[in-house]
């Protein structure tokens, strides 16, 4: 399938979702309303029901499917995020002059969700929108960290390098995940950008999960160790900050900072 004829399914698929959620649920109504052709609509309703975005009964015709629910929840759950983390990213770019993100984990690779781009002019391959993969980004170590440990093991790709940088071996990486787990943050040193380092810090729920992370990014000729060291407090209080937008409050025995990222409250 070309990008054209690709392009053109995936619009009649949003046209019978659309018609669906209007109200037609048989298939003579919804062709009537499409005016697809009835063997298309067939066909791409079929592919709809497969994968969850649609649900079909005899009788009942076409109902929208629990697919569509859960992005639901999950556009609301991340517009939400993106609102409150908004000021503090601010805040945190304008006092460190350098690029920060925001991301949520999707199978093996990080989705950035929002970004406040530093004053150093750097430009950086990130966009809101974008996929990069967990095992090379300090956000996605930090995200991974967040999971049980028995469902580490299966992230790790040593097919995916980004640069020289990179994990190479699944010990290695296991190893700096428990790290992240324990110290509550996780740095990237230039593994998905050449000349590019970045520090993360978790973002909780009021259940306590870590549902996405944020960073700072910049250029490693200014990231320094020594910088990154004196940055590492301001990133890991504006998790911190935002996380108890969200609901999170720490263990009065716990700092509000610095925690282990697997850590819950109680």
């Amino acid at each position: 399938m070309d990008g054209t004829e690709g392009t053109r399914s995936l619009l009649k698929s949003l046209h019978l979702l659309e018609t669906v959620a209007g109200g037609v649920h048989d298939l003579d109504g919804i062709v009537a309303a499409t005016r697809l052709p009835r063997s298309t609509a067939h066909r791409l309703l079929s592919a709809l029901v497969s994968r969850r975005y649609l649900r079909h009964r005899q009788g009942q015709g076409y109902r929208l499917g629990p697919q569509l629910i859960e992005l639901g929840f999950a556009a609301q759950s991340q517009l939400h995020l993106s609102s409150a983390a908004r000021p503090h990213m601010e805040r945190l770019a304008s006092a460190t002059s350098e690029t920060v993100h925001l991301a949520v984990l999707d199978g093996r690779d990080i989705v950035y969700i929002d970004k406040v781009p530093g004053s150093r002019g750097l430009m950086m391959a990130s966009t809101i929108g974008a996929r990069a993969p967990a095992q090379t980004t300090a956000l996605g170590k930090v995200l991974v960290a967040g999971l049980p440990p028995h469902e580490w093991p299966g992230r790790f790709d040593p097919a995916v390098q980004r640069t020289a940088r990179g994990i190479a071996d699944e010990a290695r990486y296991l190893a700096v995940l428990q790290r992240c787990r324990t110290d509550g943050w996780a740095e990237d040193r230039e593994e998905n950008e050449p000349g590019v380092r970045c520090l993360s810090a978790p973002l909780r729920d009021a259940s306590g999960a870590v549902v996405a992370a944020i960073s700072v990014s910049g250029a490693s000729v200014y990231l320094t160790d020594d910088r990154v060291r004196k940055m590492r407090p301001q990133v890991l209080a504006t998790a911190s900050a935002v996380s108890a937008e969200l609901g999170w409050r720490p263990p009065e025995e716990r700092a509000p900072v610095g925690t282990g990222i697997g850590d819950s409250p109680p």
